[in-house]
């Protein structure tokens, strides 16, 4: 059953456009498992995916900066940023966007439901572009613009939703420290992150992706259960995760050695 809850006219710049919103009532899914995976969201890999059995994914933002870099090209070539030409491309990229947030999503949840995901424990970043004293911080002039395009807000709205459909719950924590501590031995100090991308634990000999151990230390606030025997995990699925990149020929996410163009 349908609830029509509003109807508003929406000029797309080329044309008028009658949007509804609806509240419709849905099937929820069955819990497909009674697995973890943690979440870790950034600007150089928009999510890094840790599962309690011990494998973990990546998703580059590679073809969103690709698409911001080629915008802003177009959009620097139009003679004022009010004209119709420059509302027209930023229209554009804004849909390119959240086709990209929608599919991603999507992926994510369906990836979740082959794993047996009961939780999704993603970290929350709710206070990330403000200091202590709730000032704007500063990271940077391109670390600003990655950082305030960032819709990782709207993106966990459209994550939360789609798993509840397949009756995966979405667990947001506090992502304090989980940069900075090993997810094997728990050594928590900065120095470790000793490049963009690769974290080295000076205490047990960890080496992985940065990212990665992040997602790791986030799953594990909600099931602090390690996900091996305490081996070395090292250049195994914390150093080496799978990379997903999403195809825009096909409009979908597949592994990277599937990707050819």
């Amino acid at each position: 059953m349908e609830t029509v809850q509003q109807v508003r006219a929406v000029w797309t710049g080329d044309e008028w456009e009658l949007h509804f919103v609806c509240n419709v009532e849905i099937e929820v899914a069955d819990t497909p498992g009674e697995k973890t995976v943690g979440v870790d969201l950034g600007i150089n890999n928009f999510a890094a995916l840790a599962y309690e059995d011990g494998h973990s994914e990546l998703y580059p933002l590679n073809c969103l900066k690709q698409d911001d870099y080629y915008f802003s090209k177009r959009i620097a070539r139009c003679d004022d940023s009010d004209s119709e030409q420059a509302t027209r491309l930023n229209q554009k990229k804004s849909r390119r966007r959240t086709h990209y947030f929608h599919t991603l999503s999507k992926h994510i949840v369906q990836r979740c439901v082959e794993e047996c995901v009961e939780t999704i424990v993603v970290g929350d970043l709710s206070g990330i572009r403000e200091d202590e004293d709730g000032e704007v911080k500063d990271w940077g002039k391109h670390g600003n613009l990655d950082l305030h395009s960032w819709a990782f807000d709207r993106f966990t709205d459209l994550l939360e939703y789609k798993a509840e459909m397949e009756g995966i719950t979405v667990e947001a924590v506090s992502e304090q420290d989980t940069s900075k501590s090993c997810s094997c031995c728990g050594r928590k100090r900065d120095a470790n992150r000793v490049e963009r991308g690769l974290y080295v634990c000076d205490e047990c000999g960890t080496v992985a992706n940065a990212d990665v151990n992040g997602a790791e230390n986030i799953r594990q606030k909600v099931s602090p259960s390690l996900a091996c025997d305490g081996g070395d995990r090292s250049n195994g699925w914390l150093a080496q995760p799978s990379t997903f990149l999403f195809d825009k020929e096909t409009g979908a996410f597949a592994p990277q050695e599937q990707i050819t163009s």
